[in-house]
This record gives structure tokens, C-alpha cells and sequence, in this order.
């Protein structure tokens, strides 16, 4: 019984040799087999030369078949999507800009300015990159700017007339009609804003930036945010050439570059410092005459030139903007530079040593670049704080 069903399986096999053997065409890789002798014939030949038996044509060359889809180019799928994320960050600048956010376009412009650095320089027209530094320089400028108070008038913009002379009672009297002759009837005069109001605007741009960007579903890349496909075809060095065009801004001015003026805490006023005078009058020199008492109008004290009366005068430390540049980031704005990497955000691979590979097979952490981020400050380049 054993011996029968050895007999089927090898029947079984010689009669499959036997109908490959019998096939009309017989090709072994690319040579052409006679199926009568199983001789091997020379290129060209028609006949065997063995035994004179037709030889099969040649094998035609196989049809193209639809493949599975290549695997995506990397590098050109990440140009091509930070170029439309920089037209998006440039179009919603525009945008909120119009509709009066200068803090909340100003990170959509330092968005559109780092996402650019992974372009070619020849991508866009030199124009674009003009307009984005521009709208950049101009919406901080408008965050920047605010105005002061005026001294004179406390911000009424009307004409203070001393009536002291005729009103003992009292001695200013605002004048309906009539504008300040220090502020030109505006209540204020222009200027830097202050500090904690500028801090505070940029914070809160920054709050809505994140917020708009995390509904679009994007994911965060340092203080970025990036489609959620290109984050994960970005190679390390990308990935920090782009967190590092994000200036991360100093924790203490939060990208300001102000502090509040030491001198006069921030109110651009001090206490007139010339001599003799006391809330803005002077006292005039006495002169020798035997009459003692006060004759009618007769003036015993006069305005101090300096302040004109008013007592005080504009802070020489500030210069009356009432903040001095930021002494922690030197008026830069910015925080310090990673001292590891100086900056860069990238250091050498710790696992593959900088080869790109482990035991001969790519580096798992770095994808064969042998260049990862860096331990200190997570790609960003900056200080950790």
C-alpha cells in the first residue's frame, strides 16, 4: 500500500514534467530550449542544431501591468506642501490684518517666513519674501505703538486755564472748546505703548494663533504648526531648519524687547529737577522795600522755565516712551542661543554615531541621515528656559 501511493506521487510529478516538457514553447530566463532534445540554441537560430527540430520564437517582451502606486518622493511632497502652507499663513495674514489683529498676523507672518526656508530661493518671486518681512516689521510696529496720556490736560484734550489769580478756590479750569496746546485736543500724545499692554496683546495673539490652527487640524512642530502629513515626512534637519525660523521670544519681554523704565516706572514723567522749583513755581527773588505786606497782584512766585508749571518733565532715562530695551535679551527680543548646538537645532545621531546606520541597516532614530535633534532644545535652537 505504501509502495502504491509512492508510485502515484512520483507519477503524479513525472507526468507534470512530462507537460512542461511537451509545452510548444520552451524558455529557460532568457534563452530559447529545443523541446525535442533539450538542446540549448544559439541567438538567432530557427532550427536545432542537434536535431533539426523547430525552435520556438523568441520570448516577447512582457506587457506593461498596472503596478501599485511608487513610494512617494519625500523631499518634493514636503516642498510642495510647504508652499501651500506658506500661501495659506501669507493669505490669513492679510486677513486678520484687515480686520485689525496686528498680534494675531504677526505670528502668521513668522509662520510663513520659517515654512520658506525649506523652499528654494527661486520659488517665489523676490516679492513675496519682501512683502512677508515687511508685514512682519509693520504689524509688530502696530502692536508697538500707543498712546500716552497727556500730563496737561489728563487726557480731556481740553485747554487748562490757571484761575488762580481771580478764583481762589480754584486754580485750573478746563476750557470747553478749546484744545490742548500739548496734545492738540487728542487727550494723548503718540508713543510706545506700554509694556504690560504690548506683552499682553502678543501673548494673546499668540493664544488665538494656536487655537486657529489646532481647529484647522494641523499638528505642532516646535512653535509651528504643520499639516499633519508633512510632519511625518520631514526629516530631522528639516524639521529644525523650520522650528529654528520661528524666533522663540525671551521669556522676560515675551518678544517685546522693552522693560519698564526703572526711572520713572513707566509713567514717562519724573519730578522737575530744577532748582527752586515746587510743583512748578519758583519763588522771586525778594526785593528790598519797606512795604511787608502784599500789594494787589503783585506775584511772588513765577513758573519754573523747565517745566512751565507743570512740575514735571519728560524721564531722559526713557526718553519718555517709559520703557528702555530689555535687559536680559539686550533689546534683541529673542532668547538666548542653544549652547549645545549652537543654534541650529541638530547634533549628531547618539545611537548610529553620525553613519547613518546600526549593524547595517539604516538608524531607526535619524532615518540614515546620522543627524537628529537636538537633546537640549528639542530643534527649536534656543535656550532651554
Amino acid at each position: 500500500m505504501r509502495n502504491r501511493r509512492a508510485f502515484v506521487k512520483g507519477s503524479a510529478a513525472f507526468t507534470a514534467t512530462l507537460a512542461v516538457l511537451s509545452a510548444p514553447d520552451v524558455w529557460a530566463g532568457d534563452l530559447v530550449i529545443c523541446k525535442s532534445c533539450g538542446r540549448e540554441a544559439k541567438e538567432g537560430e530557427t532550427k536545432c542544431s542537434r536535431c533539426g527540430e523547430a525552435l520556438p520564437q523568441p520570448r516577447p517582451a512582457p506587457t506593461a501591468t498596472p503596478a501599485e502606486a511608487p513610494a512617494v518622493d519625500v523631499p518634493a511632497e514636503v516642498l510642495k506642501m510647504a508652499a501651500a502652507a506658506v500661501e495659506g499663513n501669507y493669505r490669513l495674514a492679510k486677513e486678520v490684518e484687515e480686520a485689525k489683529q496686528p498680534a494675531l498676523a504677526l505670528y502668521y507672518f513668522q509662520s510663513a517666513m520659517a515654512l520658506m526656508r525649506l523652499l528654494p530661493p527661486n520659488h517665489f518671486p523676490k516679492e513675496v519674501g519682501d512683502a512677508l518681512l515687511n508685514g512682519r516689521v509693520r504689524t509688530l510696529q502696530m502692536v508697538m505703538t500707543g498712546q500716552a496720556k497727556c500730563r496737561i490736560c489728563n487726557g480731556t484734550g481740553k485747554y487748562q486755564m490757571d484761575m488762580s489769580k481771580t478764583d481762589p478756590a480754584g486754580t485750573i479750569k478746563a476750557v470747553s472748546g478749546v484744545p490742548c496746546k500739548a496734545c492738540n485736543g487728542r487727550g494723548g500724545i503718540p508713543g510706545m505703548a506700554d509694556v504690560p499692554q504690548a506683552k499682553a496683546a502678543l501673548l494673546q495673539g499668540r493664544s488665538d494663533f494656536e487655537r486657529r490652527q489646532m481647529l484647522a487640524g494641523e499638528v505642532r512642530l516646535g512653535r509651528l504648526f504643520v499639516p499633519a502629513a508633512m510632519e511625518k515626512m520631514m526629516s530631522p534637519p528639516q524639521r529644525a531648519l523650520v522650528m529654528t525660523g520661528m524666533q522663540v521670544p525671551c521669556d522676560s519681554c515675551q518678544g517685546t524687547a522693552r522693560q519698564v523704565c526703572t526711572t520713572c516706572r513707566g509713567t514717562r514723567w519724573i519730578k522737575c529737577t530744577f532748582t527752586g522749583c515746587r510743583n512748578g513755581e519758583i519763588d522771586l527773588p525778594k526785593t528790598k522795600d519797606v512795604i511787608t505786606t502784599k500789594r494787589l497782584n503783585e506775584e511772588v512766585t513765577t513758573k519754573c522755565p523747565r517745566c512751565t508749571g507743570f512740575g514735571e518733565i519728560t524721564c531722559g532715562q526713557c526718553n519718555g516712551n517709559g520703557s528702555v530695551a530689555c535687559q536680559k535679551c539686550s533689546g534683541s527680543g529673542v532668547a538666548d542661543r542653544c549652547q549645545r548646538c549652537t543654534g541650529t537645532g541638530t547634533q549628531e545621531c547618539s545611537k548610529c554615531k553620525g553613519t547613518g546606520n546600526v549593524k547595517g541597516t539604516p538608524c531607526g532614530d535619524c532615518g540614515g541621515g546620522g543627524v537628529s535633534l537636538c537633546t537640549s532644545c528639542r530643534g527649536e535652537g534656543v535656550r532651554v528656559r
